[in-house]
């Protein structure tokens, strides 16, 4: 199969206030069945009650409020070069309260504003295929990463199946269809972002590049990347296989 080159999007972050409010109407449902998953995730990983969590790339903040519902014990800290995406992000919707320990700042995913070791618990969702320097922001997940926390990084996959093709180009034609008219030139979409989406094989070569790549592994799915530290008992496992090795005979 031929697997088109890479293109790029927009230049900069995403401003324009009426995409930004389509986006936000748009997404809610499909960001609180993530939020649902992401949560299962967490319990499965052991990320503990209280961690500190940081998603990269947050957008509107729909994930990440929705995390912050599942774990109000816990510091969520959403994060995206987007003012506008930001501004939008703090405003709850109708008829909810904001989470205690919600908080949504404008940076930049290579230059995070974070001490070394500060987060129990990294996520990024569809973000990857955005940034302008993906080893800087592998490296900076690393750096920001306790030594035994977790990162969750997912995006779309530029080699799906061909047979996937046509369901992208459908929902990439809905989702035009539903914007607002003066937001249709805008190059953010389904079809667009994965063609700016990277292959397998691009994915590990930056991976290997970079620190991040010392610690997580690369799940490639139908439509996405999953790249995610090992779970606690993978470690646990290999401290045993480990000690095994080094057993006397």
């Amino acid at each position: 199969m031929t697997i088109p080159p890479r293109q790029t999007l927009e230049k900069g972050p995403i401003l324009d206030p009426v995409f930004i409010a389509h986006y936000w109407r748009l997404a809610r449902r499909p960001a609180w069945a993530a939020a649902r998953h992401l949560a299962g995730k967490m319990r499965r990983l052991g990320v503990p009650r209280g961690a500190r969590i940081l998603d990269i790339g947050c957008g509107p903040g729909l994930v990440t409020r929705g995390l912050a519902r599942r774990a109000p014990e816990s510091l969520l800290i959403g994060l995206d070069l987007s003012e506008p995406m930001i501004r939008q992000a703090r405003q709850a919707p109708p008829g909810q309260s904001a989470p205690p320990r919600l908080r949504f700042l404008v940076a930049d995913a290579g230059r995070l504003p974070f001490a070394d070791a500060a987060f129990d618990l990294v996520l990024s969702s569809a973000t990857l295929h955005h940034v302008g320097d993906p080893i800087a922001y592998f490296n900076e997940i690393d750096r920001v990463l306790a030594p035994d926390g977790h990162a969750i990084v997912s995006d779309l996959r530029r080699n799906a199946p061909r047979w996937l093709w046509p369901l992208v180009w459908l929902a990439d034609r809905y989702e035009i269809w539903r914007r607002p008219r003066q937001a249709r030139s805008i190059p953010e979409g389904i079809a667009n972002s994965f063609r700016a989406s990277y292959t397998d094989d691009e994915i590990r070569a930056l991976l290997a590049r970079s620190a991040l790549g010392r610690r997580a592994r690369h799940y490639p799915r139908l439509l996405l990347h999953w790249i995610q530290t090992p779970a606690a008992n993978e470690r646990a496992a290999a401290s045993r296989r480990s000690e095994r090795d080094d057993a006397p005979a």
